[in-house]
């Protein structure tokens, strides 16, 4: 990505980001001062392009319907404050006229925004996303890590990796098909997202393979949450009579590693201890 496309990125990030009563503030505020320069150059100087600046944060970062309500403004401010500086008018069809253009013009862009954005997220979406079961990927994983990574450092704060293979799949897919095997696959993500919190990151290695980043979570309360997460587990398996078992490592680290990839392999090495000693099972260590 090249240098300007990142500092556009950013900018558009941090706008998306914004409190939206501080944004709202903003886009008022840069209508109300384009009118008053419409009203102190008067029909001399037209600057009704510039309307599009607010109008285009509006859509941008608040949506279709709130970039029409902006249009509105921003064409009735033009009107407004143009008649202010003493601009005529042959007859009143003619102000009226000029203002609709312009909001069809202003809506035409709010339009063309918020397809675009849209169009941006759902790609940011694919690009993110495992398609079967719509857990994070491993590569949305790495980027997320990271950043918690570094915050728990800069803080002092413990977190927990948390690695989980699925016993006994392949045999599910071999005798009951793909699609039983994606029904199963499905059922565990939708099992683990409804126990874990916000804060933390889930995400589907691929195959059988799932990751978890318990944030601000020590080794005594990672037994705790792991624990209830494969008893939980254990019975959705059940309920479905699919011979399924899970053997799990959870890697407790109180000082940060060299990076991700280490923090995986670590936390995988440790799961893979479980499936030599007959799986199924749990094995807690603290990386320090």
């Amino acid at each position: 990505m090249k240098l300007n496309e990142v500092r556009i990125y950013r900018l558009l990030t941090a706008l998306e980001a914004m409190p939206k009563g501080w944004l709202n503030g903003i886009i008022l505020g840069s209508i109300l001062m384009l009118g008053t320069v419409d009203y102190l150059t008067g029909i001399e100087l037209s600057i009704s392009l510039f309307y599009l600046i607010p109008v285009s944060m509006a859509a941008w970062a608040l949506g279709k319907y709130p970039g029409f309500t902006y249009s509105v403004l921003s064409a009735t401010a033009w009107l407004t404050f143009n008649l202010l500086s003493g601009q005529t008018f042959s007859n009143v069809f003619v102000g009226v006229w000029n203002t609709l253009i312009r909001f069809g013009f202003y809506g035409v862009v709010t339009i063309l925004l918020t397809e675009l954005h849209s169009a941006l997220e759902e790609e940011r979406l694919l690009a993110s996303t495992d398609p079967l079961t719509g857990a994070l990927n491993r590569r949305s994983f790495n980027e997320l890590a990271e950043k918690k990574m570094i915050h728990a450092e800069v803080n002092g704060r413990p977190y927990t990796v948390v690695y989980i293979d699925l016993d006994n799949f392949k045999p599910i897919n071999d005798k009951q098909g793909h699609a039983i095997g994606d029904l199963a696959l499905k059922a565990v993500v939708d099992t683990i997202q409804k126990q874990i919190r916000v804060a933390d990151i889930f995400a589907r290695f691929g195959g059988d393979e799932f990751a978890i980043l318990l944030t601000d979570i020590g080794q005594d309360d990672a037994k705790r949450i792991v624990q209830r997460l494969r008893k939980v587990l254990l019975e959705k398996m059940d309920m479905h009579v699919w011979d399924i078992t899970f053997s799990i490592g959870a890697l407790t680290f109180l000082t940060m590693p060299h990076s991700v990839e280490e923090m995986i392999r670590l936390t995988d090495e440790l799961m893979y201890e479980v499936k030599v000693d007959g799986k199924n099972s749990i094995k807690y260590s603290v990386y320090d």
